[in-house]
């Protein structure tokens, strides 16, 4: 092998080239031509090998060459593409060479035959120079072109692969052979099987040469190295927020990419899709749901996540802190901040600093029923209990809470009327006046304005008196609100009163249930006088 560290397979080849042209010269056993048999088959998986890592490369010198108009890189690769090309042309017409040599021992591939032929017509057919055809001067002359094409292409000096014993340090002193040339020495007295894997061996040879010229190409190309066709101005600002008359800072710098590489990016283990803006740089879209917890006094989480790029055999890492605010929870409402006791208080639970981003979820536990709105954050919550604690989610991560107060309903005002005008109880009304009695249950004024859905009653019974000093002249069970009474104009009198007792009233709930509402006391008496 010429120049530089050998690896230990340039190694192994060398030594088996050498055990491999040490026995052709002898004459063999049947046990020793199963062994080169063994030889050429394991040869032939290395040429399939290297066939497919000289593909490899030439591939990578391609893609990395792109569209680079750099008249060094597009040498390269033109030379990488004609190395390739002149090392399977080479091995293509020593594989014909072979087929060659079956046809001479007559077959058309390796078998038993072949394997035990101790004939010399393959030798013959190599060493006569003087044949017609002279196969064995063609053969020699491959060689010592592919090496001086090779050199060529690649800058590189190569030693040749046909080589006489005298210039092989195992026998430059074996008087035996010092003074044969290359084909006497490596085909005589050569049964077919041995010569096969002589071949055989050469095309390894060939391979190894081929990878060591496209390794410097690559060099060249830039395929070890990574190389940037396309640059972009950025400019990192410390915030993308100024208030007038503060200094605005950032970093301005240059970032480029390779329209030949497609890079691979990572959050953790976890591969993000590659987008372009219009400057077309690929890049990583990082997008996922900040979590939140661990604040500082400021309100403040520090978190990060590992960003990892691959571009070719190259990987960059780096660790990305970024910050979470603690979310500020405000609540406004359609009513007052505290809610009423089993009542559709609207309320509006709002995240600013989420934005557009923002939209919730909610939860209450059994403390209370919560009804979506048809905006995010919009709720109606009924409590079912005096504090009330809201859970708001966004995004699947908790905000925080949102405490409430929950008050009594208070309890309505009884008021009596004659048609639409509110009896003045303290001047009273005229015996005349009785029919068009009616009474209500009217809703709290602040109440009916908050949840007005809520501010519905109906007195569904009451007892009505008709009295006279102490004694009851007219009794009534009404039940319902404009009970008739015309019977008793002609029996009233100046100083007779109508007492009207409320017994049961019921509240219609925001989801149209029916609340019953107790009548404390005398506040469910109405006492009017007959003047």
């Amino acid at each position: 092998m010429a120049g530089g560290k050998e690896t230990p397979r340039q190694k192994m080849i060398g030594m088996m080239y050498l055990v491999l042209t040490a026995l052709l010269a002898l004459q063999v056993s049947n046990a020793v031509l199963e062994k080169f048999a063994i030889i050429n088959e394991t040869l032939t998986g290395l040429i399939d090998e290297g066939n497919k890592k000289s593909d490899l490369t030439l591939s990578a010198i391609i893609s990395e060459a792109g569209k680079s108009q750099s008249p060094k890189v597009l040498s390269a690769k033109d030379r990488a593409q004609k190395t390739r090309e002149l090392t399977k042309s080479t091995l293509k017409s020593i594989d014909d060479l072979k087929l060659k040599m079956l046809g001479t021992a007559g077959a058309t591939e390796i078998t038993e035959g072949v394997i035990t032929d101790h004939s010399s017509k393959v030798a013959t057919m190599m060493i006569d120079v003087k044949s017609k055809e002279q196969t064995g001067v063609k053969y020699e002359k491959l060689l010592a072109d592919y090496v001086k094409q090779l050199s060529e292409l690649s800058g590189m000096q190569f030693e040749k692969l046909a080589k006489p014993p005298k210039e092989i340090p195992l026998f430059a002193q074996n008087e035996d052979h010092v003074r044969k040339d290359y084909l006497t020495f490596t085909f005589e007295n050569t049964p077919v099987i041995a010569a096969l894997a002589s071949l055989t061996q050469t095309q390894t040879e060939i391979l190894e040469y081929e990878a060591r010229a496209l390794d410097k190409l690559r060099m060249e190309a830039g395929a070890g190295r990574i190389s940037f066709d396309q640059f972009v101005p950025m400019v990192r600002a410390k915030s993308s927020t100024v208030a007038a008359g503060a200094k605005y800072e950032a970093e301005m710098f240059l970032t480029g990419s390779s329209t030949a590489i497609l890079p691979k990016f990572y959050m953790g283990t976890q591969e993000l899709p590659v987008i372009e803006d219009e400057t077309k740089v690929k890049m990583g879209k990082v997008e996922f749901t900040a979590q939140g917890g661990g604040y500082d006094a400021n309100g403040i989480a520090t978190k990060s996540f590992e960003a990892i790029i691959k571009m070719n055999d190259t990987t960059f890492r780096k660790m990305i802190d970024y910050y979470v605010a603690q979310p500020v929870i405000k609540v406004t409402t359609g009513n007052a901040p505290t809610l009423y006791m089993n009542c559709g208080n609207n309320v509006n639970i709002e995240v600013p600093s989420l934005g557009t981003n923002y939209n919730p979820t909610f939860t209450a536990g059994n403390g209370a029923t919560i009804i979506k709105g048809d905006k995010p954050g919009k709720v109606t919550i009924i409590p079912k209990q005096r504090k009330v604690t809201v859970g708001v989610t966004n995004g699947g991560v908790r905000i925080g809470d949102a405490n409430f107060d929950v008050k009594n309903v208070p309890a309505p005002r009884f008021t009596a009327y004659i048609g639409n005008t509110e009896v003045d109880l303290r001047s009273g009304i005229r015996a005349n006046q009785i029919g068009s009695l009616r009474f209500v249950a009217e809703p709290e004024d602040n109440f009916k304005q908050e949840v007005p859905k809520d501010a519905r009653y109906r007195i569904k019974r009451a007892e009505v008196i008709l009295g006279r000093g102490t004694a009851g002249v007219q009794r009534l069970n009404a039940t319902n609100e404009n009970p008739d009474l015309r019977a008793w104009v002609n029996q009233a009198r100046p100083g007779d009163r109508v007492i009207i007792d409320i017994k049961d009233v019921v509240r219609r709930t925001y989801q149209d249930q029916e609340d019953k509402v107790a009548v404390p006391g005398s506040t469910g008496i109405i006492s009017i006088q007959i003047k």
